[in-house]
C-alpha cells in the first residue's frame, strides 16, 4: 500500500510584517506552488596531480518559483504580493505530510501577473520569482 499524500491542505505564507509580532500569515486561495529547491552546480577541480577528474560542489542557486492563487483583492497578503515586484519577502510552505513538512525561504519576487481573464474561469494571480539565500527545512 502506499503512503503517498495529497498536496490537498499545503499553506503558503508571507512573512507579514505590519503585524506586532512579525508573523508568517496564510496567503488565500493558492492553487499551484511550483517546485522549491535549489541546485549546486559542479567545479572541477581537476589539477595537475589527479588521476581522473575531481569534482566539489560550488554553492547553491536557489529554484525560480512560481505560484498561482484564485485573486481575491480583500485579502491583505496578494495586495502585498501585487505591489512586490522587486522586493524580498520571507515565504513559509507546510505540506500536509505527518509530521509535516516546511520550507522557509527568502524569495526576491520577480513579477505579479493577473491571469488570463475568460468568461467562464475564476480570476487568478500569478507570481514569480527566486529564492535567494538558504532555504531552511522542517
Amino acid at each position: 500500500m502506499t503512503l503517498a499524500v495529497l498536496g490537498s491542505t499545503t499553506t503558503l505564507k508571507i512573512m507579514d510584517t505590519t503585524i506586532s509580532p512579525n508573523a508568517y500569515a496564510l496567503i488565500a486561495e493558492v492553487l499551484r506552488i511550483g517546485q522549491i529547491g535549489a541546485v549546486a552546480p559542479e567545479v572541477d577541480v581537476t589539477n595537475l596531480d589527479s588521476t581522473s577528474k575531481e569534482y566539489i560542489g560550488g554553492l547553491p542557486d536557489g529554484a525560480s518559483v512560481e505560484f498561482e492563487m484564485n485573486w481575491i483583492k480583500s485579502n491583505t497578503k496578494q495586495i502585498i504580493l501585487q505591489g512586490a515586484v522587486g522586493n524580498t519577502h520571507s515565504f513559509q510552505i507546510t505540506w500536509p505530510d505527518s509530521p509535516a513538512t516546511t520550507a522557509t525561504f527568502s524569495m526576491v519576487v520577480l513579477g505579479f501577473n493577473m491571469g488570463e481573464t475568460t468568461p467562464e474561469a475564476q480570476l487568478t494571480a500569478n507570481v514569480s520569482g527566486r529564492i535567494t539565500g538558504d532555504i531552511t527545512w522542517g
